[in-house]
């Protein structure tokens, strides 16, 4: 899926917050401190997602990085087993859909504009 839209903030300044964002989410989920010089030939990582009865286990994947260019982040359900967490897992994947993610990747993105644009104001 390719999504385009135009920011004005920099490419440096979008590329660090979702690096930053990548480096904390391995942080909370693994406890493991790691660098942008970490991932940026790619890094493999698992994301447990809980709600009050289940949780589960996504397998990320940090793709190659291209600094300030290129930034790809994938994940894969296909290894959960149906544990009491289906119907949960059914929940997650469908909000991951194309038409939702492009709508949610969007807002987001606008989202992070405007927080990058007033943290660099502070």
């Amino acid at each position: 899926m390719i999504i385009k839209v135009e920011i004005d903030i920099t490419p440096q300044q979008y590329f660090m917050h979702l690096c930053e964002g990548v480096i904390r989410d391995i942080k909370n989920n693994t406890g493991r401190q790691v660098t942008l010089k970490d991932i940026i030939d790619g890094y493999y990582y698992d994301r447990t997602i809980k709600n009050k009865k289940t949780s589960v286990v996504i397998h990320m994947k940090v793709g190659r990085l291209i600094q300030d260019k290129y930034f790809e982040l994938s994940y894969d359900t296909s290894h959960t087993k149906d544990d009491g967490a289906g119907p949960y897992l059914g929940r997650i994947r469908k909000r991951l859909r194309e038409k939702a993610l492009q709508q949610k990747i969007i807002r987001n993105i606008e989202l992070t504009t405007t927080y990058i644009k007033n943290q660099a104001s502070i």
